[in-house]
C-alpha cells in the first residue's frame, strides 16, 4: 500500500512537470516564450576597448584607421582656448530650429547639466553657488546675450573658466538644443524688459498729463 501511495505521488509529480513544461512551451506571439538556452541568443560579452580580440584581426578590432573617423561622430577642429572659442563664434552656426521638440529637450538637457551652476532661470544663482561654489555669470548679461551660438557651444562643448567641458557627456545635437534653449531664456527676459519698460513710460506719460 505504501509503495503504491508513492508510486501515485511520483506519477502525480511527473503529470504537473509535464503539465507546466506544455504551458511554458506554448506559442504566444504577443510576449517572448520561455528560454530555453538564452547563451545561443545573447552575445558574449567582451571589452571593446581590448587591443584584439582572440582570432580575430588587430585590423578589425585594433585602432581606427588613420583618416577615418568613427560612425556619428563629427571633426571638431577646435581647442579649449579663448582664441579658438571665438573662432568658432566666427565659423559655426546652429544647425537646429528653435521647434517645440528642439526646445523642450533643451530645457531637459539644461535642467540635467546647467541648472546646477546657471540656477532654474539663467541668472548665476544655482543650488551649488550655496555652498561655496563661485556663482557663473548672469546669461542675461551683455556678454552673453550677444555671444556668437557658435562660441556658446564651444564653452557647453570644451568647457570655460569654472565650467567644466560636457562634450563626452551631452551629444552633439543635444548641445545645440542647450544652446537653443539659452536662447530661449534670453528672448524672453528681453521681452518682459521691453515690456516692463513699455509700461513704466505709459505710466510716466499718464503722470504728467495728469500733472498738467
Amino acid at each position: 500500500m505504501t509503495k503504491m501511495r508513492a508510486l501515485n505521488v511520483f506519477l502525480c509529480l511527473v503529470l504537473a512537470g509535464l503539465w507546466t513544461l506544455l504551458a511554458l512551451s506554448r506559442p504566444d506571439h504577443n510576449r517572448r516564450n520561455f528560454r530555453w538556452v538564452p547563451q545561443m541568443e545573447d552575445p558574449l560579452a567582451f571589452e571593446t576597448q581590448r587591443a584584439f580580440l582572440p582570432g580575430v584581426p588587430k585590423r578589425a578590432s585594433g585602432a581606427a584607421v588613420t583618416g577615418t573617423v568613427a560612425r556619428g561622430a563629427l571633426p571638431f577642429p577646435y581647442e579649449a582656448t579663448p582664441e579658438d572659442a571665438l573662432r568658432a563664434g566666427r565659423e559655426l552656426a546652429n544647425p537646429l530650429k528653435p521647434t517645440p521638440e528642439n526646445l523642450a529637450r533643451g530645457a531637459q538637457i539644461y535642467g540635467s547639466y546647467c541648472l546646477m551652476c546657471h540656477g532654474p532661470g539663467g541668472n548665476g544663482d544655482g543650488p551649488v553657488t550655496k555652498r561655496g561654489v563661485p556663482a557663473p555669470p548672469s546669461l542675461f548679461g551683455d556678454k552673453a546675450m550677444t555671444m556668437a551660438d557658435g562660441k556658446m557651444y564651444h564653452i557647453v562643448s570644451l568647457g570655460q573658466g569654472n565650467m567644466a567641458a560636457y562634450a563626452a557627456q551631452i551629444e552633439r545635437n543635444d548641445r545645440w538644443r542647450s544652446v537653443l534653449y539659452v536662447r530661449s531664456l534670453q528672448a524672453a527676459s528681453k521681452a518682459a524688459a521691453s515690456a516692463a519698460a513699455k509700461a513704466a513710460a505709459e505710466a510716466a506719460a499718464k503722470a504728467e498729463e495728469k500733472a498738467k
